[in-house]
């Protein structure tokens, strides 16, 4: 075990809890505990509602690069965590299906599935190693639940609903974060009662590209400020906007795992979910040398957890198992402790990166404004 702090989930104070409060507004039952700061912002009628969810905007870059008197910073309610694995899959399923990742089984970038024997890129429908397209989309096949608008929409007919996404998810979608603010205020101001949820990619992807204090990020933060600050002056009354983030980010150094045959020697197959939370399948009966060799080489920068260890800890949340999450999971998960991060070839790495226990990773805002 490592001996670096770390910010587990708080399944009572997180984005999943957030989720689970809009459901119980709109009468929708809420499989989880709601939020107590956004309930008591949902103790009125509205007219409309913005559920929207900026891409590794965490709390360490609001208060890195903005001023108290910013959008984002002023209307900050409080700092909430993400869930786990703080990474895209794993966070904004947990968000858009109002259920932990133990539930809906999105654990992260790669997962391996047993049938097909693939390192499925859950987004891509592609396998992370060999770019082979299995012939049916596996998350579509294995992976689908019902979705928040949908969620709400059955429960309230009168309701429209919707779903903004950028181009990079929907091909019909906005190439700017300021034409995405323009088609929700377009919608909100065209219908007389709307749910939206609204989500964009940066400043994540960014972040990977430069780093979390980069001055590319600190221009980034000011525009995504300055058009959600569009947004707020030009909703309807009678509207509240709800923020949050799936995770943040954290500089990161290169570990080359990919480098240390002794450790690969050791495995079934390769490592799947995140470079900083990194699944590994171990051959029978090398446990014990995996342990030791892993231990030696990364235990002072990673945590490692067996299926069990994991299954104990309640990391990935509470609820009724995913059928596939036994398959998911390798013998062992390593969670990131530090600012280090497994490569897995020798490619140009990233900058930033996110899905360890970090403070950086897990802590991301709570917006409340209501007009």
């Amino acid at each position: 075990m490592s001996n670096n702090p770390i910010t587990p989930p708080d399944y009572t104070n997180s984005i999943l809890n957030v989720s689970n409060s809009l459901l119980k507004y709109y009468h929708v039952p809420n499989p989880h505990p709601t939020h107590k700061t956004v309930d008591t912002f949902l103790n009125t009628q509205y007219d409309h509602i913005i559920y929207l969810l900026l891409d590794g905007l965490g709390t360490n870059i609001i208060k890195y690069h903005l001023n108290k008197s910013d959008t984002l910073y002023t209307y900050m309610q409080e700092e909430i965590t993400s869930v786990f694995p703080p990474t895209t899959v794993a966070a904004t399923n947990a968000v858009i299906s109002g259920r932990a990742p133990i539930e809906n089984g999105h654990l992260g970038w790669v997962q391996y599935f047993k049938k097909e024997d693939t390192n499925l890129v859950v987004f891509k429908n592609e396998d992370f190693y060999t770019g082979h397209k299995p012939s049916e989309n596996l998350r579509d096949k294995y992976l689908r639940y019902d979705r928040l608008v949908d969620q709400i929409k059955a429960k309230n007919p009168h309701l429209t609903t919707r779903e903004f996404m950028p181009n990079i998810v929907d091909p019909k979608g906005p190439k700017t974060f300021k034409e995405q603010v323009e088609r929700v205020l377009l919608h909100t101001h065209n219908h007389d009662q709307t749910f939206s949820y609204v989500y964009w990619v940066e400043p994540d992807l960014s972040q990977h590209e430069y780093g979390i204090d980069s001055d590319e990020i600190h221009t980034l933060l000011k525009e995504l400020n300055e058009e959600v600050t569009s947004l707020i002056n030009q909703l309807p009354q009678n509207s509240l906007l709800v923020g949050i983030a799936d995770h943040g980010l954290t500089n990161v150094e290169p570990l080359p795992l990919y480098d240390n045959p002794e450790l690969n020697n050791l495995l079934q197959r390769k490592t799947s979910i995140e470079p900083r939370a990194t699944n590994f399948f171990v051959k029978p009966h090398k446990h014990d040398a995996f342990e030791k060799i892993f231990q030696s080489s990364f235990g002072d920068y990673y945590q490692l957890y067996t299926k069990e260890d994991l299954r104990k800890s309640h990391l990935l949340g509470n609820g009724k198992e995913h059928p596939m999450l036994e398959s998911f999971l390798g013998d062992y998960l390593a969670i990131a402790t530090s600012n280090k991060m497994f490569t897995l070839s020798d490619k140009k790495q990233h900058k930033a990166h996110h899905a360890g226990l970090t403070e950086a990773e897990m802590m991301v805002p709570l917006i409340l404004y209501k007009k």
